[in-house]
């Protein structure tokens, strides 16, 4: 596959991109600012069951979610979409989001546009050690250091996550 470089095209593997563990799942920033010209950014996230997002403000740029394995619930203002393989939710800027993931696993590709959130990413998480999902015991940031790096991106946390689905 070929290289990321800034306006170029550019081909990613399946496993290929800046590897990283965020709040318990693995994210791979597959484009980003310096690839696209900063047109748009997007990360796979590979969450295990109960991983997801507390309901949250993008100010900046509008996101895509598309469901590539297992099931997610995802919220965009007072709608509930249930989501499985195929699946696509898009949230425009300026609207209440979050997403839970319902499966043992789910494999999601996140779209922004325009590109800069993979920021807000890379400065909440670790570099990963290895393609996988971080282990259970693994520490990541507290709410309130994950809230304050939400913030310098243009983000907003507003509410709780989604609750677990019985």
């Amino acid at each position: 596959m070929s290289t990321p470089s800034e306006g170029a095209g550019f081909a990613l593997a399946p496993d290929d991109g800046d590897a990283i563990w965020f709040n318990g799942a693995l994210g791979l920033i597959k484009a980003s600012t310096e690839t696209t010209a900063g047109r748009f950014a997007a990360m796979e996230v590979r969450g295990p069951r109960g991983f997801g997002s507390p309901l949250h403000i993008h100010r900046n740029e509008d996101e895509f979610f598309l469901v590539m394995d297992g099931e997610v619930r995802v919220r965009h203002g007072e709608d509930i979409a249930e989501a499985g393989p195929g699946s696509l939710v898009y949230g425009p800027r300026d609207v209440p989001h979050a997403f839970t993931v319902d499966s043992d696993e789910a494999r999601l590709l996140l779209f922004f546009a325009p590109s800069g959130v993979e920021g807000f990413f890379r400065e909440a998480s670790k570099p990963a050690r290895a393609i996988e999902i971080p282990p259970a015991d693994e520490r990541f940031l507290d709410r309130e250091s994950l809230m304050a790096i939400a913030e310098r991106f243009g983000q907003e946390f507003i509410g709780p996550p989604l609750p677990p689905k019985d």
